[in-house]
């Protein structure tokens, strides 16, 4: 996860051999389920911000806090590409580890081909390259598409994301052959807030792959305090 070369840390700007230095990496201030299994919806602040939802596995880094808030952000609207590996690092360095049961795929949460022409880029597909290359479990980005043109979630009230959200999704002509053979992969979206997003991407692969085993992947959540 070390980069080669000495660089400003993304956050404190300081020379560093990360993207994100030590001492910003340590004064993160991450989310810790009890034991060893690093599902959040294991922490009662998360479950209840997250009551609605059909998914049970929910695995992330820490709050939607600076500074991460800051480097999505950036990414998102921004364009600071160099973001998406930086994130990644963080994923895989807070929650693989030997008792972290990979999946087979990662499935980052598509754009509207509207939304995607606008901003040329998808963040999450972003991110996901990087935790695949990082974990080698490859990143399925053809896999769903968006089929309305939603309005944007961060706008909305928690019952209006679940309207706004609801049947968004399906699965593209090539998906059905690519998850044909798997049966445990990841859904990525860049930050979980009432879960409307992912859940609505949960039930559409569920109604066609009932059997398949689906973690919800992000970076942030937004807590209930």
């Amino acid at each position: 996860m070390q980069s080669l070369i000495m660089q400003d840390c993304l956050i404190c700007r300081q020379l560093s051999k990360r993207l994100i230095c030590t001492y910003c990496q340590q004064d993160l201030v991450t989310l810790q389920p009890p034991g060893t299994d690093k599902n959040l919806m294991l922490l009662p602040n998360v479950a209840k911000g997250l009551a609605q939802v059909e998914f049970k596995t929910l695995y992330a880094v820490c709050d939607y806090q600076w500074p991460i808030s800051k480097l999505l952000t950036a990414l998102k609207f921004g364009a600071k590409l160099p973001n998406a590996r930086a994130l990644a690092e963080l994923f895989v360095k807070h929650n693989v580890n030997t008792h972290f049961v990979l999946p087979k795929a990662i499935l980052p949460i598509p754009l509207h081909k509207n939304r995607f022409l606008w901003r040329k880029y998808n963040q999450s597909v972003e991110i996901c390259r990087h935790i695949s290359q990082l974990t080698s479990v490859p990143s399925l980005h053809s896999v769903l598409t968006r089929k309305n043109a939603t309005l944007a979630q961060t706008k909305l009230s928690a019952a209006q994301r679940k309207v706004n959200i609801r049947q968004a999704f399906q699965i593209s002509s090539s998906g059905f052959s690519q998850l044909a053979n798997i049966d445990h992969i990841a859904l990525f979206d860049d930050v979980t807030t009432t879960g409307a997003t992912a859940n609505a991407a949960y039930r559409c692969l569920k109604n066609t792959f009932p059997q398949l085993k689906i973690d919800i992947w992000s970076i942030c959540v937004t807590l209930v305090h």
